[in-house]
């Protein structure tokens, strides 16, 4: 392994770059995050295997992506040729992903949440609050590279409130279910001879996390809702 970079080797590698322009002008924290991912993970990877390379490369990815200013600085991509689309959507690039947000870019716009109604920080704000950490683990590795295809599950516990806006004067509010919440998908990944990312596409229920977490809404009288369990995205309506 010793001519693999280190966003390879190390998911915490890009954490080290200390003379980057990071939002909020300085390295995050991924503390929480790391210590659930650590608990509660339900596969370990072997050091070296194709699956604890990929979680390595992505969990390096969505560090930058979350919370680099620069996209000179973002190391885990090919600069010239990156692009990321969403259930086969329109492709977004990398200004486009460091305008909106990673949150916006991967979830979209949805009966739920409006990503045209939040910018980056706001829609940070809203999931760093609302959830007590948000970690993220490799479950299958299909094949792979240059082109890998990966099963992914993201997962945390709500223990704070939602508020944000859904237009039209409208406004989505539900209290903390203080529950954990989960989704899952799978993502196909182009990566060149550096291991840099030239394309992602992912796929995957957005609202299926976001009925979670909005499972106590509040009704336009004010009142709270339960809406429990999870709906099949493909159960007739």
């Amino acid at each position: 392994m010793a001519n693999l970079p280190d966003f390879m080797t190390n998911p915490n590698a890009v954490l080290n770059d200390t003379e980057a322009e990071w939002r909020y002008g300085r390295v995050p924290d991924y503390k929480k995050v790391n210590e659930l991912y650590e608990q509660e993970k339900t596969i370990n990877h072997e050091e070296g295997s194709l699956p604890w390379l990929v979680s390595n490369l992505v969990k390096n990815w969505e560090k930058e992506m979350s919370y680099k200013l620069r996209a000179d600085q973002i190391r885990t991509i090919d600069q010239e040729k990156y692009r990321f689309s969403v259930n086969g959507q329109e492709w977004n690039t990398i200004d486009d992903m460091l305008k909106i947000g990673t949150y916006n870019a991967l979830i979209g716009d949805t009966e739920l949440y409006k990503a045209s109604e939040l910018d980056f920080s706001e829609s940070h704000k809203l999931f760093k609050r609302s959830l007590r950490a948000f970690s993220w683990e490799v479950l299958e590795v299909y094949c792979g590279p240059p082109k890998v295809a990966f099963k992914w599950r993201h997962w945390g516990l709500m223990n704070g409130d939602l508020s944000y806006n859904m237009g039209n004067g409208e406004k989505m509010e539900a209290a903390a279910t203080n529950e954990d919440v989960e989704t899952y998908g799978i993502t196909t990944a182009v990566v060149n001879d550096k291991f840099e990312i030239q394309e992602l596409e992912t796929y995957y229920d957005p609202s299926q996390l976001m009925r979670q977490m909005t499972k106590n809404k509040k009704t336009k009288d004010g009142e709270a809702t339960n809406e429990g369990g999870s709906k099949c995205p493909f159960a007739p309506k």
